[in-house]
């Protein structure tokens, strides 16, 4: 029984999103040194990004195809923003914002380079969906 939202499979049912190769999630997440939730694992082995819906204004990145993917933006922010290794960057820059995930509680935010970012390492941001799940079914309309 899937883990994911109940009409996920209706909103991504085109063959462009699904995964060819599963194996690439897990390569990447061993890369990236951090062990996301099941509901998180179980939609990038079957659907390959990255995905853009009108509901959540940001481009969802996939965790490894692509040049811009959620592993080189993770890498990035860790390097250049201090960002722990528990945090996950799941979209690109939208309006001086990104979509993060905490790989350790499953919360979702949405954080902004004004200050937001700072909130964030201090954890004194407030998430935007308290799971990985509840961030989907927001994102797809599911």
């Amino acid at each position: 029984m899937s883990i994911l939202p109940e009409r996920l499979d209706e909103v991504l049912g085109e063959e462009i999103y699904k995964r060819e190769d599963s194996n690439l999630v897990q390569e990447a997440l061993t890369r990236l040194d951090v062990n996301a939730s099941d509901t998180f694992q179980e939609f990038y082995i079957q659907y390959e990004g990255p995905f853009w819906e009108e509901h959540v204004p940001f481009e969802l990145l996939d965790i490894a195809e692509e040049e811009n993917n959620i592993e080189s933006y993770t890498l990035t922010s860790r390097k250049e923003h201090g960002f722990p290794k528990q945090y996950l960057v799941l979209s690109e820059m939208s309006a001086n914002a990104i979509l993060a995930l905490d790989t350790v509680t499953d919360k979702v935010y949405i954080v902004n380079f004004e200050g937001g970012d700072e909130l964030l390492l201090k954890g004194d941001l407030k998430e935007t969906w308290s799971s990985f799940s509840d961030f989907l079914k927001a994102y797809f309309n599911c």
